[in-house]
C-alpha cells in the first residue's frame, strides 16, 4: 500500500495546509479544538480529516475552506495566499519554484498568458 497521496496537492492546497498548520500551532490549538470550532462556523470537520489536511494527505473542499477562514478569522482568499512570514521565500518564491523551507509554490502572476494555451 503506497503513502502517496492519490491526488497530491497543487500549489494553493500546500498554501492552505501550510497555514492551516501555522495558524493552529500559533494559537496553541488541538485538532480537537480546531474541530469543534469549524462545527461552530457550521460545517464540522473531525479531527482525523484535520489530521489529514495537516499532514498534506487530503484536499480541502470549498465549504471547509469558508469554515476553517472563519474559525481562524480570515477570508479563504488569505488562507490560500503563501505564507509572508517564511524566512526563505517571504511567501514568494520565483515562478516555477518551490520553497525547499515552506513548500511554497511560485505561482505564475494573475493574468499571465500561458504558454500551453
Amino acid at each position: 500500500m503506497s503513502t502517496e497521496p492519490r491526488h497530491p496537492l497543487g500549489p494553493a492546497g500546500r498554501n492552505v495546509r501550510n497555514n492551516v498548520r501555522r495558524l493552529r500551532e500559533d494559537r496553541r490549538w488541538s485538532y480537537g479544538e480546531v474541530a469543534d470550532r469549524t462545527a461552530r462556523a457550521g460545517h464540522p470537520i473531525p479531527v482525523l480529516e484535520l489530521s489529514g489536511i495537516d499532514a498534506g494527505t487530503r484536499r480541502v473542499d470549498v465549504d471547509e475552506l469558508v469554515a476553517l477562514a472563519r474559525v481562524f478569522g480570515l477570508s479563504p482568499e488569505q488562507l490560500l495566499e503563501p505564507p509572508a512570514e517564511c524566512e526563505h521565500c517571504h511567501g514568494a518564491p520565483p515562478p516555477g519554484f518551490i520553497c525547499m523551507e515552506c513548500e511554497t509554490t511560485g505561482l505564475p502572476a494573475r493574468g499571465a498568458a500561458r504558454s500551453d494555451a
